[in-house]
């Protein structure tokens, strides 16, 4: 498959779990400010309210991470937060992610061979979408671990794939997904 076909169907799941995890985190009392998503000629386009100035300025804006969810007047427990925390992470790193490939769609040749995985992508969708419909807090966040896992795999083999390429943003896109990488695992 053409690089500039594959980056689209990869954005194009990549996508809709991003739009999963945006729900997720509203259900969990998480306004998601300043970020919304369009459908555009690639299939799909990351619109913002306000444009960043650069990847690092990229942010959700989260409102509300440590309040008792609509739904709930009791206090979270420490592992509700932490699991909240976690799930802010994965959609952060998600549209930082998101961007960093539509930043490749765009600078990348027609002809240019780019062996990103389909399938990591498609499982990531997967699980997102699974989590969705857990009920019980303990299968949600086993949920949200191999989410974390997944969107680490495939920011880690995108890396790896860049690594290989002479291209004149590559060292850019290189730099920005290990950043991506770091953020996901911060504590």
């Amino acid at each position: 498959m053409p690089g500039p076909a594959l980056v689209r169907d990869v954005l194009s799941h990549q996508t809709k779990a991003f739009t999963t995890l945006i729900t997720l985190l509203e259900e969990r009392g998480i306004r998601c400010n300043n970020i919304y998503l369009a459908e555009g000629a690639s299939g799909s386009s990351l619109c913002y309210n306000r444009p960043p100035a650069r990847l690092n300025d990229l942010e959700l804006d989260l409102e509300g991470s440590d309040t008792a969810s609509i739904s709930s007047t009791r206090s979270l427990t420490l592992a509700q937060k932490a699991s909240r925390n976690r799930l802010s992470r994965v959609a952060r790193s998600t549209l930082s992610l998101l961007v960093v490939e539509e930043n490749i769609l765009d600078h990348l040749p027609l002809d240019h061979q780019f062996s990103m995985q389909l399938k990591d992508s498609i499982e990531f969708r997967n699980i997102c979408t699974h989590m969705a419909l857990q009920t019980d807090d303990r299968r949600f966040d086993q949920d949200l671990n191999l989410a974390q896992k997944c969107l680490a795999t495939i920011i880690t083999n995108m890396t790896w794939d860049i690594t290989n390429n002479t291209c004149d943003f590559c060292e850019t896109v290189q730099e920005q997904l290990k950043l991506i990488l770091q953020k996901l695992h911060e504590d």
